[in-house]
């Protein structure tokens, strides 16, 4: 999934097939233009040792601070920064290193939707939050960017279930393609892992943690192999294993 992504980003040259948007190459779009259309959600993200208000609106030169608490609501941050002794003016510490992984995911949510990207790529970027506040982040990326593309890289199926299509790859292949409904009516590898997720054996073999925080996930990250890219505004688009289609 990493290497999907890098290809989307257009960190590298592609050895085979091709990469569009709307329709043209990806290689073909200035890479400054490109990346200010292209926000970047991955499970590790990577904050500076600045303040937590800087961390969200960095890169932006007309960011006003209501821009700033309104995109940390909407990730589900703004109740835990405010518990902070400097509230958003705290220091998040090289890497992040004073706040939880959860924390860290929800500013860097918040950093990714205050720009309102025409598209939005979440690579895990909700695998250290618990349930509700995953469903929190969910509900606002659903209502406020309903015209956007949003593709969604998760092992937690919960994540996907809403979205209009879900691709499912086994071994670096697309096996199966289709809505929740569709791919649970047409049984297949997606459905066992619905069937299996949901008696709890996702978490089999994985080693438990302790939340840092509240809204934090008291798991790990499921160990399941198979992937997941979705993309929330475009119909199934007919592509071989290696093109992958993203519209605005």
């Amino acid at each position: 999934k990493s290497s999907c992504v890098n290809i989307l980003e257009n960190f590298y040259p592609l050895q085979d097939g091709q990469v569009l948007l709307d329709g043209h190459p990806i290689n073909m779009y200035d890479h400054k233009y490109l990346h200010s259309v292209i926000s970047l959600v991955s499970q590790e993200p990577v904050l500076f040792a600045r303040s937590i208000a800087d961390n969200i609106s960095y890169g932006l030169t007309s960011a006003s601070f209501e821009s700033v608490v309104q995109a940390a609501q909407k990730a589900n941050a703004h109740a835990f920064i405010t518990e902070l002794q400097d509230g958003y003016h705290t220091e998040a510490g090289e890497k992040g290193a004073q706040l939880s992984g959860g924390q860290k995911q929800r500013v860097a949510i918040a950093r990714a939707l205050i720009r309102t990207p025409p598209i939005l790529i979440l690579d895990e970027a909700t695998s250290a939050l618990d349930a509700e506040s995953e469903h929190a982040i969910q509900q606002a990326i659903y209502g406020d960017l309903r015209n956007h593309t949003v593709l969604v890289i998760a092992h937690r199926l919960s994540t996907v279930e809403k979205a209009h299509n879900i691709i499912v790859l086994d071994k670096g292949r697309v096996v199966q393609q289709g809505s929740h409904k569709e791919l649970m009516e047409e049984g297949g590898l997606y459905s066992k892992l619905v069937q299996r997720q949901i008696l709890g054996l996702e978490g089999a073999g994985a080693g438990s943690r302790q939340p840092a925080a509240r809204g934090d996930s008291a798991k790990a990250p499921s160990g399941l192999e198979e992937e997941f890219r979705i993309d929330h505004s475009v119909p199934a688009v007919a592509q071989d294993d290696y093109t992958t289609t993203a519209h605005k």
